[in-house]
């Protein structure tokens, strides 16, 4: 036998950001975890042994692009995005709520432009090669499109969670 039912179900929509933040979460743990393992091999490499990965600088800095880029739409959702807590913190309720619902619509153009822009700038720029590991520059530019994205998705779903969210009612 079951015990009761939740008092409410949780959106699908909002179940699908959980999962996708957990898998961007474990892939920026991976991501870091190999940049760090590359950084210490460098260091041990250069200074123990007066040598280097070719490369392996170049490497360690398109990883760091790409959890840069989604390690922001992860902030996101966990609501971690740019804002100032402390004055936040103060306001009722009901006005805190608008406002964050206003900074996700404005977190949520800024990325929506910076997506235009970047993908323009990708189709000029993106097919040069970099010089040391001969992989297109395309491939580690597209990370900032990529994380606007996830952004952007990221932005909508907070909103939905923001207007699902019961406001308690004002008291006198």
């Amino acid at each position: 036998m079951s015990g009761p039912a939740p008092a409410y179900q949780v959106h699908p929509v909002l179940r699908a950001e959980k999962l996708l933040m957990h898998l961007l979460t474990w892939l920026l743990t991976a991501l870091f975890g190999l940049i760090f393992v590359l950084v210490v091999i460098l260091v041990i490499m250069r200074y123990g042994f007066n040598t280097t990965i070719i490369g392996g600088s170049e490497a360690t800095v398109m990883l760091f692009i790409y959890t840069t880029a989604l390690g922001a739409a992860v902030d996101i959702a966990r609501g971690k995005h740019i804002r100032i807590d402390a004055l936040i913190d103060s306001l009722p309720l009901r006005i805190k709520s608008w406002l964050e619902g206003i900074n996700l619509i404005l977190i949520g153009i800024l990325h929506a432009m910076l997506l235009y822009y970047s993908t323009q700038w990708i189709s000029v720029v993106g097919n040069s090669e970099d010089p040391v590991l001969h992989i297109a520059e395309g491939l580690i530019e597209v990370a900032i499109p990529i994380g606007c994205a996830f952004a952007i998705l990221f932005c909508i779903t907070r909103l939905i969670a923001l207007i699902m969210t019961p406001l308690p009612k004002p008291t006198n």
